[in-house]
């Protein structure tokens, strides 16, 4: 007979609380902190494309309290009052935004290297030193 022991994290070391297990692979999904002092950032994300997600997934690790619901949404406790909500969004839309959001990094990173190669400080249009200005990328 085997002995399968299951694996365990030792008293002490940190727990795996918000990882979501059996995502669709055809949304991207984020937890969002509800402030109580500023309410309404879920309504504001559900205005852009994001749902609430209400189906019953497995979160965290087995030893860790589970998720809780408010309503019929997976939340967990955040510290501070703060309600973290799990929100998902269609990945086409996800992809789409995150293009967006990149274009206008390019296009500020091709000014500042323009302003650089004119001999301005970048953003400023005052007079610099010139030269190179190297933006390097994690990927």
């Amino acid at each position: 007979m085997e002995n399968k022991r299951v694996r365990r994290t030792p008293v002490g070391n940190l727990r795996d609380i918000l990882t979501v297990r059996n995502q669709d692979p055809n949304y991207s999904y984020r937890w969002i902190a509800e402030d109580p002092q500023r309410p309404g950032r879920s309504e504001r994300l559900k205005e852009l494309g994001y749902e609430v997600v209400t189906e019953d997934m497995e979160v965290g690790q087995k030893a860790v309290d589970r998720n809780t619901k408010v309503g019929s949404a997976i939340t967990r406790l955040g510290g501070g009052g703060i309600t973290l909500v799990l929100m998902r969004i269609p990945k086409e839309w996800y992809d789409e935004d995150q293009k967006a959001k990149q274009a206008k990094v390019d296009a500020l990173e091709a000014a500042m290297k323009a302003d650089v190669q004119s001999g301005r400080i970048p953003g400023s249009n005052q007079p610099g030193v010139g030269g190179l200005l190297q933006i390097q990328r994690n990927k």
